[in-house]
């Protein structure tokens, strides 16, 4: 397990949780931006949406190095929160009263982003149990 970094203050931990949301803004994105890529095979358009297990491994990472800067997990999970939120925005703009564009498809890789990004920043944060031997008593 990784440790907190101690050897900081309290303006450079917040410094770099700031930086690592800006990296969950950045990864949304891009996710967005490019979620309907298509790539031809022979004469056949195939989707390849790559942004689905980009947005699990940047996510995790995320949310990794941000438990390098706090020991506190709800703390550490802001930058996924800010994903989050900034996801359900966009999907909601259609709706709202200036919103503008459909930026997010509806299509199973829409669901499937939003599943893989929050599995994958949430990945560091599960508990972990110490494993021992089972002890046999008599």
């Amino acid at each position: 397990k990784s440790q907190v970094r101690r050897d900081t203050t309290r303006a450079e931990r917040i410094a770099g949780l700031v930086w690592l949301t800006i990296g969950a803004i950045f990864c949304l994105f891009i996710c967005v931006l490019y979620i309907g890529t298509r790539i031809g095979v022979g004469g056949t358009s195939i989707p390849f949406p790559w942004p689905i297990v980009f947005a699990a491994l940047f996510n995790a990472a995320l949310t990794k190095t941000a438990l390098l800067w706090t020991p506190n997990q709800v703390i550490a999970a802001i930058p996924v929160i800010v994903w989050f939120l900034g996801f359900i925005l966009i999907a909601a703009l259609p709706t709202l009263p200036l919103g503008g564009d459909t930026l997010l498809p509806s299509t199973l890789w829409t669901i499937l982003l939003l599943t893989a990004g929050l599995a994958g920043g949430a990945w560091p944060l599960r508990p972990r149990f110490p494993v021992d031997s089972p002890t046999v008593t008599k």
